[in-house]
């Protein structure tokens, strides 16, 4: 957050599934976030909104991105922005590729639930432990996903000097992710797209204030 500034940001969530609402409780913990959901919804904890104006920006999926779009606010949200202003891949997948951002070169994995499907083997801290993975491009980047049985995902970078990673439970590890977003957008107003590994540290250092350890270690022999 900028220094010296004090007023609250206020984000409104499109609720669309369970990772938007569990984002919503994660921000809810920010000292320094007003929360609100945008109709049609109801809630006994948040107020509801039938517009985001007045607000700093939408956060969800895709029906947040057409609300920020009319709205003609940011969005923070999951997947690719093109032109849309806003925080752009705040998910597991975002958060590995900002653990990696001062790696410079290495593996950048993630493991989330699912079908193991791929010819690539991939090694994760336990219990996750090794797992086949498809490699996917992420805009300019190339991630391995690994998918499995376990409730856990994990966030993974694999530099030559240090290896970081973030393992937690999928469904507070994905809200988590989303809700972290925020953190970017308190640095100041976004004219652009923004993914995630463009200001890593804010997004980072949020993430890490609402409930997700970053492990670090050096290499064996390093």
């Amino acid at each position: 957050m900028e220094a010296g500034r004090t007023h609250l940001t206020r984000i409104v969530v499109a609720i669309d599934g369970e990772v938007t609402t569990r984002a919503a409780q994660s921000l809810s913990a920010h000292p320094d976030v007003q929360v609100a959901l945008l109709s049609p919804t109801t809630s006994s904890q948040f107020d509801t909104v039938d517009s985001p104006d007045g607000f700093d920006a939408v956060l969800g999926t895709t029906k947040a991105a057409q609300a920020a779009a009319a709205a003609g606010l940011p969005v923070i949200t999951t997947g690719e922005l093109r032109d849309q202003p806003g925080v752009a891949w705040a998910s597991i997948t975002g958060l590995a590729l900002a653990l990696a951002t001062e790696l410079h070169e290495g593996t950048v994995a993630v493991a989330v639930p699912g079908e193991e499907v791929g010819d690539e083997t991939v090694v994760f801290p336990s219990p996750i432990d090794v797992r086949r993975a498809t490699v996917e491009p992420v805009e300019e980047n190339k991630v391995y996903i690994a998918r499995g049985d376990a409730p856990l995902a994990a966030a993974l970078a694999l530099g030559r000097r240090l290896h970081r990673v973030i393992v937690d439970d999928f469904r507070f590890m994905e809200a988590v992710a989303l809700a972290a977003g925020v953190g970017i957008l308190m640095q100041g107003p976004l004219a652009s797209p923004t993914p995630v590994w463009q200001r890593p540290s804010a997004y980072l250092q949020a993430a890490a204030d609402m409930g997700l350890v970053i492990g670090e270690r050096t290499p064996e022999g390093r």
